[in-house]
């Protein structure tokens, strides 16, 4: 067998699962110029550009359609209405799943262990000086 039956695991550890070049060649046992040549003939680059958009833009209509929904929950609420809860279980698995709540979720984490050890991480300590000292 040749190296190509390896082709389709490096180009999806490169463009989705955002691994470098070198890691895949070791992961792999395939020579950098090769990966190289691979990268380059099939464009990957642009290959995992897209795919990282088509990410944002999904992400994106997620959290709009989650807002509405978050809207007409509210406006239910508000005026009295019983709000369906197909409607309060969808908003719970889109919430779930959207990155700007796993991103809070990871800082809250952060946050927690911080609280924990009594230790100021390298990451805390760069955040306090963006908010705090350089405003």
């Amino acid at each position: 067998m040749t190296k190509m039956k390896y082709y389709k695991q490096a180009e999806k550890m490169y463009i989705y699962d955002k691994i470098p070049l070198e890691e895949i060649g070791v992961k792999l046992n395939i020579s950098r110029r090769t990966l190289f040549y691979w990268k380059k003939k099939y464009e990957w680059d642009r290959k995992r550009f897209e795919t990282e958009r088509n990410q944002e833009v999904f992400s994106e209509e997620l959290l709009a359609f989650a807002r509405k929904l978050m809207q007409k929950i509210s406006a239910d609420i508000d005026n009295d209405r019983q709000t369906p809860q197909s409607e309060i279980y969808s908003l719970m698995k889109i919430l779930k799943n959207t990155p700007q709540v796993k991103q809070y979720e990871n800082y809250n984490q952060k946050s927690k262990k911080l609280k924990t050890t009594g230790q100021l991480s390298p990451e805390i300590i760069e955040q306090i000086e963006r908010e705090v000292l350089l405003s």
